[in-house]
């Protein structure tokens, strides 16, 4: 899984908007849906069942790892570009992002 200076710069965008914001568990999902990618097509890329996948999104598990984080994204371009939306731009690298001030 290999992705391009812009394709990078986009993940780091997205990336941030996920590890900072009070919900990381609505920010996957969000992405998800913004990407057009079904969970069961992320899940089998990804090599994790779709109750896992789920379950993150739904915050039933502890806020993902770093890791974890990475592979999803990477998994969603990887899925966008076989569906032929390689070209599209991120239209909202923020997704509603709330951060607590500490």
């Amino acid at each position: 899984m290999s992705t391009d200076i812009k394709t990078g710069d986009e993940l780091a965008l997205i990336a941030g908007s996920v590890v900072l914001s009070d919900n990381p568990s609505s920010q996957l999902k969000h992405w998800r849906k913004n990407f057009g990618v079904k969970q069961a097509d992320l899940a089998r890329k990804m090599d994790i069942t779709p109750s896992v996948l789920s379950d993150y999104e739904k915050g039933r598990r502890p806020s993902p790892g770093v890791n974890f984080i990475k592979r999803y994204l990477i998994a969603l371009y990887d899925l966008r570009k076989l569906n032929g939306h390689d070209s599209e731009a991120v239209t909202n690298p923020v997704a509603n992002v709330h951060i607590s001030q500490p």
